[in-house]
């Protein structure tokens, strides 16, 4: 049996480090990293650059298919978030570490244990404050969708 985990294990990135990333890469491996929005119809008005979008609501179903996204992607980072990033994302971030220990093939384990994951803090709602209208690291933005205080 592998680590429990709990809320108080998560670790989270600002949206100015993320924003480095993006210039630089992520610290680990590679510098290979990856954003996982898990925003449902508040989807819509904008996501950062290349998010993988799995939305909240039937995150559990589709947590096979984004291992598998990660681990031939070869990701070193991956940050999870949603609007606020105060109760899906991290939730989110939580099935993910907890889905680990069920992965069989030995490969993909060892590749997705060595993941730092992350939760971005303010989700969506802080990126957007400061990196909305920044067309190279986002995408899709509406700023009237936004601009009186989200969905």
């Amino acid at each position: 049996m592998g680590k429990i985990y709990s809320l108080s294990d998560l670790k989270y990135i600002k949206p100015t480090a993320l924003r480095s990333w993006f210039n630089e890469g992520s610290p680990h491996g590679k510098g290979k990293f990856a954003v996982v929005d898990v925003r449902d119809s508040d989807f819509v008005g904008g996501h950062i650059k290349d998010c993988y979008h799995y939305p909240a609501g039937n995150f559990t179903y589709t947590l096979p298919e984004l291992q598998e996204r990660l681990a031939s992607n070869e990701i070193d980072d991956v940050v999870f978030h949603c609007a606020l990033s105060q109760v899906r994302g991290p939730s989110s971030t939580l099935k993910f570490l907890r889905s680990l220990d069920e992965i069989k093939d030995p490969v993909k384990k060892a590749q997705l244990d060595s993941l730092h994951v992350w939760v971005l803090n303010g989700g969506f709602t802080k990126w957007q404050e400061k990196y909305g209208e920044d067309t190279e690291v986002t995408h899709h933005y509406d700023k009237e969708i936004w601009q009186f205080g989200g969905l």
